[in-house]
Order: structure tokens, then sequence, then C-alpha cells
């Protein structure tokens, strides 16, 4: 059952983030978003972005926002800091990245022809593990189009899943929440197993096998968009969407911590 974010108790060990809808607000990074993440950092409470975008525009996140790691491509290149490098793991080996993206280039094509108006993301250019078919960001299709671009794409052998803008796909060995306990083990020095000293915070479909591995989970209240749809639902529920319900999620994380 999810409850309101106030009987959310700690401590919380780090804030693992969802960016697009839940750290952004519009396509923006506020400035108060931004001063928010770094109290929260400063605190002692690192910070770990976790989204669906490239590993190009992962390196620039890590690079410039107070956060100890960025996981991209929902799992298929971590980027992690190690004071003032920045070291990237791939979810599959490199070698067998070539192939990969091979068969992902040919079922793209498969699935282009069968659904009038899909098209790559034009972010795809950056993109070193998976690809993503854009439905709603630049171009318009409806839901049925893009649930049938995941059924093709899962058909071929892929894993897929839907954002609230694109479908993502990429090889079957890794996603989110598994990347998300890689960072727990190698960088944080926790137990893989229990995620239950750490939070994550996210506003998408894609977000929910998070909100099914965090016990701590938290949604932003433009999540409720997608509820019906959401296979696990998150543990809390901000009042405020978007970056304004992360920022009040820091604010809430900060006071039990003070406390």
């Amino acid at each position: 059952m999810t409850r309101p974010l106030s009987e959310l108790r700690g401590p919380v060990r780090a804030l693992f983030s969802d960016i697009d809808g839940t750290m952004t607000t519009g396509e923006c990074i506020e400035a108060a978003t931004y001063t928010a993440l770094e109290r929260l950092s400063e605190a002692g409470v690192p910070v770990i972005m976790v989204t669906g975008r490239p590993a190009g525009f992962g390196h620039a996140f890590i690079k410039m926002m107070p956060v100890l790691a960025c996981v991209t491509e929902n799992g298929g290149v971590t980027f992690i800091r190690e004071g003032r490098k920045i070291h990237k793991q791939y979810g599959v080996p490199a070698a067998s990245l070539p192939e990969w993206r091979r068969r992902m280039n040919d079922v793209t094509v498969e699935v282009m022809s069968k659904v009038p108006g899909a098209r790559l993301s034009t972010d795809s250019k950056y993109r070193e593990v998976d690809l993503a078919i854009d439905y709603n960001e630049e171009v318009s299709l409806s839901v049925e189009d893009a649930e049938t671009c995941v059924q093709m794409i899962r058909k071929a052998g892929f894993a897929a899943v839907r954002s609230s803008v694109h479908v993502n796909f990429g090889p079957p060995h890794f996603d989110k929440l598994s990347a998300c306990m890689s960072v727990v083990r190698q960088v944080l020095q926790g137990d893989a197993n229990d995620l239950t000293p750490y939070c994550y915070v996210g506003d998408a479909l894609n977000d929910a096998p998070m909100f099914g591995g965090f016990p701590t989970s938290v949604g932003v209240a433009n999540i409720k968009a997608w509820w019906d749809e959401l296979a696990f639902k998150p543990s809390y529920l901000t009042e405020l969407p978007e970056g304004a319900g992360l920022r009040e999620l820091i604010d809430h994380l900060l006071s039990i911590r003070d406390n």
C-alpha cells in the first residue's frame, strides 16, 4: 500500500533518483533542485542518478552534478566518481557490443517498417549499449503503437521497457535495478541483497522494477499518470510533482536525518 511521504522513516543511507520527470521540471533541472541535491550530498547522503538517457548524457551529468554515480541506458552504462576520476562500467562485455548493436539496428529497421511514425530517438547517437524508439518526445504515437514496438522488440530477444517518452531496448542482461545493486555493492560497500537502507525515487513506467526492488521507494506526484499500468507501485508518494516533489523528498530526508 502506498503511503504519504510523511510516514517515511529513516535513516536513509543514499538516494537513487530518476532524472526525467523526477529531477527535472519540464525539461530543466531548476536551481532550487540543484541546491537541494547539494544540501543532501553535503549532509552525507550521496545521490546516484538513474536514467534511461544515453551514456553521453550521463558522462556530462556526473561531471557537472553533485552526485556519486550515474546509471544510464537503464543499466547499460554506469559512471562512478572516484575523487577526480570517473570510471565507466558496462552492463555487458565491451567486446560483445558491436554484435548487439548490429542486431539492434536490424530490429529497429523492422519496427520502423511496421509501426508508422516510429523512429530512433535523437539521443540514440549518444548511446553505447541500448537504443531508443521515440514515441512521445519529438513524435507522437499512441500507447498502443508504443506497446506494439515493445512486443516486437522483445520477440526479437531484447529487453524493452517503455518510459514516458521512449521505448528503450537492449541486451537482456541488465536493468536499472541490477545496476543499482552493483553500485550498492561496489561503491557504497553495502549488501546488494538488502536495499532497505536506500531510497529510490521516480515517476514513470520504467521505474516500476525499482519500486518493487527498493523497500523504501517514492513516486513524485506525476507518477499518478501511469498508476494503473504500474506492475509495482512506490511505497510512498509526494504531494508535489517533478522537481518540486524531489525537493519535498530531500527536505524530508534531511529532517529525519537530523532527528
